[in-house]
């Protein structure tokens, strides 16, 4: 695993044209990918608001906390913290468990991104995996927990917390959604995507 400050970076020795690999037809560059996923972010808290009153010790209590100012900046100060967290889940489903030097953590202060970017060679699946487990470990798990058994009798410190957790795990995940349906829409199920630089390439297994 590599750090690395600005742009995902591009391999010289990776010549996709010249070796066969098709580019993604609609490839957004970062700031047209990051307004595409404001309308996602509503979306996303959409659900995170609905499973949120299905978890029992929060069903009467959740409207009185969930917009108090306190809260709110609580909530932006995790959703920071949140950030590096956040692409080292990307980085683990990378092969390796992200181990390789192909997997670089980055930080596009220029266009307001973290990334967990990876030089190699990854399958379509591995590749949309990889960019849905932060929202499943961050935004759902949490609320998952405090859906077993027995929560209600929990401390409301330890139930804040985990709601705390939810809520920007849940709105860190927009961008992935909008690549998620990119992948998805763009590239057959059985084909291997590598990555030079932002641009995406794909090519069917051979």
């Amino acid at each position: 695993m590599r750090l690395h400050y600005g742009a995902p970076p591009e391999n010289p020795e990776f010549n996709p044209e010249a070796e066969g690999w098709r580019k993604l037809a609609f490839d957004p560059s970062p700031i047209l990918l990051q307004l595409m996923a404001i309308p996602v972010i509503v979306v996303l808290v959409v659900i995170w608001g609905r499973l949120l009153f299905l978890v029992p010790p929060l069903k009467m209590t959740s409207l009185q906390v969930v917009g108090s100012p306190i809260l709110v900046l609580g909530w932006l100060i995790i959703l920071l913290m949140l950030i590096p967290v956040h692409e080292l889940l990307h980085a683990l489903m990378h092969p390796h468990w992200g181990r390789s030097p192909n997997t670089i953590l980055g930080l596009w202060l220029s266009k307001g991104l973290g990334y967990a970017h990876y030089e190699g060679e990854m399958s379509r699946n591995r590749y949309v995996l990889a960019a849905l487990v932060p929202y499943l470990i961050l935004g759902l798990l949490p609320l998952g927990i405090l859906a077993l058994p027995g929560t209600a009798l929990w401390p409301a410190g330890v139930v804040l917390t985990l709601v705390f957790l939810s809520l920007p795990g849940s709105v860190l995940a927009c961008g992935d959604m909008v690549v998620i349906g990119l992948l998805l829409f763009q590239i057959p199920g059985a084909a291997i995507v590598r990555n030079k630089g932002w641009k995406t390439y794909w090519r069917p297994v051979p």
